[in-house]
């Protein structure tokens, strides 16, 4: 197990020979964004290590009881991207007195004495009059408005915690900047790929980071979390958490598919790591299919209790009826004031837009295209064939 502790330090000297490579490649023009998010990555991440590494000790001697923190029926969302994991999760995570989940903030704060120190802090600045607040939201707009053009991202959002991970680089989000998918697959496909030892390195570390939270945030509440990279790492979670329940968000392919291409894409070229008229649909494609494919394998293989489809459509139409299924598909007690909680949450909802628009043809893809490919998913969740295959 110990040899594996070394391999982050060696994929982060892989990626900064790339991001040195790539500074110094004539292929297409760098600027400055492409620059700032290198630079957060290379230079600050190891800085954010030094400080980490030391408050993750201390919090053995402040709070000796963490590791002893049972995590009892955690729920895992999972599916491939664009399949409304976001707005599931967020809405579920509006119960903050039942619901523990990570910010986007908290997955840079591994440490439960570096948690307790930014929430000290926050509640001085509400008493000075909320500048620090408002620095924060400068910040935000500073790195994250572009992303939030076509994913909603603050640093106080309930936010995915795989980005936790990244401390250790046992993150496979780091395809943002990088996408070299050939040289860190182990990350992107935990379940089917990584070695079984590391398996259990990683997903030690992401247990105790989850206990920390619950630590933090109190551990009588239920942990919640939402992932597509977690769509293959099921078998792992499962194994970790053997009482663990998860929803999986299923779309339609047409739908998925050109999304997903739209998100990357989007991603890859707003951080500089594609030239702007470069893509790779390979990797979109391979990650749609073995997403649905694995999520397919795991359910089967799952207790009907501890696993439940549901659909965009479904979500889309009736969150709070979604939400309202899932709790007595689980057997848990609905919080009595849920009721104000979720019919909010169903009002906004209603006026939910994506306001990033797409369309197959971008990425050299039809409709009948995507349908042949992925047949087998239609053919599995009865999806309805796209208006040109059934005109056809």
């Amino acid at each position: 197990m110990k040899r594996y502790s070394t391999e982050p330090i060696l994929d982060w000297f892989t990626l900064v020979t790339a991001a040195i490579r790539t500074i110094f490649s004539s292929r297409w023009p760098q600027n400055w964004r492409r620059f700032k998010f290198l630079f957060l990555f290379t230079v600050l991440w190891p800085l954010l290590k030094i400080v980490a590494l030391p408050c993750l000790m201390l919090d053995y001697v402040l709070y000796p009881g963490f590791h002893k923190i049972p995590v009892k029926e955690p729920l895992f969302i999972v599916g491939n991207w664009r399949t409304g994991s976001t707005m599931l999760y967020r809405n579920i995570a509006r119960d903050t007195d039942n619901i523990a989940c990570f910010t986007f903030l908290d997955a840079f704060l591994p440490a439960i004495c570096l948690k307790r120190l930014v929430a000290r802090l926050q509640r001085v600045d509400r008493w000075l009059g909320g500048w620090g607040a408002r620095v924060g939201n400068k910040v935000d707009d500073l790195f994250l408005a572009e992303y939030s053009r076509i994913h909603p991202m603050g640093f106080m959002m309930p936010e995915e915690d795989e980005h936790a991970l990244l401390v250790d680089l046992c993150s496979a989000s780091m395809f943002e900047l990088f996408p070299m998918v050939k040289r860190f697959r182990r990350l992107f496909f935990v379940d089917q790929e990584m070695p079984r030892i590391q398996q259990e390195f990683v997903m030690q570390r992401y247990a105790k980071l989850v206990r920390r939270q619950l630590y933090h945030l109190g551990p009588h509440k239920r942990f919640m979390a939402k992932n597509p990279l977690f769509t293959h790492k099921i078998q792992s979670l499962a194994k970790h958490f053997p009482d663990a329940k998860f929803v999986h968000l299923v779309r339609n392919p047409v739908n998925t598919v050109v999304s997903t291409a739209s998100l990357f894409h989007f991603v890859w070229h707003e951080t500089g790591a594609l030239p702007p008229t470069e893509q790779d649909m390979d990797t979109v494609l391979e990650f749609c299919h073995i997403g649905y494919q694995h999520a397919s394998h795991c359910g089967d293989e799952l207790d009907e209790d501890r696993w439940v489809n549901v659909r965009f459509e479904e979500l889309i139409g009736d969150p709070a009826g979604t939400i309202r299924m899932l709790w007595a598909r689980f057997g848990w007690a609905v919080n009595p004031n849920l009721d104000d909680v979720l019919a909010d949450a169903g009002t906004r909802q209603k006026s939910w837009r994506n306001k990033h628009t797409y369309t197959p043809a971008q990425y050299g893809l039809t409709e009948a295209g995507i349908f042949d490919e992925f047949r087998y998913v239609y053919d599995e969740y009865d999806f309805p064939p796209p208006a040109q295959v059934s005109a056809s």
